[in-house]
């Protein structure tokens, strides 16, 4: 049976907020908290998800969800890739952030990650290499390979400002080269 408007509407607002908090405050916050911050009541919360190993499974997958979907519709394959590149800096932060409490849900719980992030990046580099404005030579392993530094950054509150300027890294190692394609032979 579909949801009606409002409970999706409420469960979609939990999902923000509880991605938000738990990155912000880490895993332990208050549910209370999360339904405030929501602007739902704690029982609106519990009746989308039970426990809050539900809650965490559902947030994390509504982040990678969020990381499959490439929006192509407004400028070139390379903005999409830098308005993509953000958001994955903001699923790394969620994913540190709720790290142990992730490893320990149940198997199949969300989606897995690495299909979604290679997906994307298969169809942003595709798309780059059709409208010229990214290199048609590299593939989205070797990206993937480059962002899973962002993993062996410190904790910190530097740690977004690095996040992002090592995405601007890869963005930057992305764009077409004058005169061809130059290697590291």
């Amino acid at each position: 049976m579909p949801q009606r408007a409002d409970a999706r509407a409420n469960r979609s607002a939990l999902l923000a907020s509880a991605a938000r908090l738990f990155t912000e405050q880490g895993p332990d916050v208050a549910l209370e908290a999360v339904a405030r911050d929501a602007g739902v009541s704690i029982a609106t919360l519990y009746r989308h998800f039970p426990g809050r190993e539900d809650l965490v499974a559902a947030a994390y997958a509504a982040e990678l969800t969020a990381l499959g979907e490439i929006d192509l519709e407004d400028g070139t394959a390379a903005d999409a890739l830098a308005r993509w590149l953000a958001r994955f800096v903001e699923y790394a932060r969620t994913k540190r952030a709720l790290g142990d409490l992730l490893h320990s849900l149940p198997e199949g719980s969300h989606p897995p990650a690495r299909e979604a992030i290679v997906g994307a990046l298969e169809q942003l580099l595709a798309a780059g290499a059709r409208d010229g404005s990214l290199r048609a030579d590299r593939d989205a392993e070797d990206v993937l390979a480059l962002l899973a530094g962002l993993w062996t950054l410190p904790d910190g509150p530097e740690w977004p400002a690095r996040a992002e300027r090592l995405a601007g890294f890869v963005l930057d190692g992305l764009a077409p080269q004058p005169g061809g394609v130059r290697s590291a032979r």
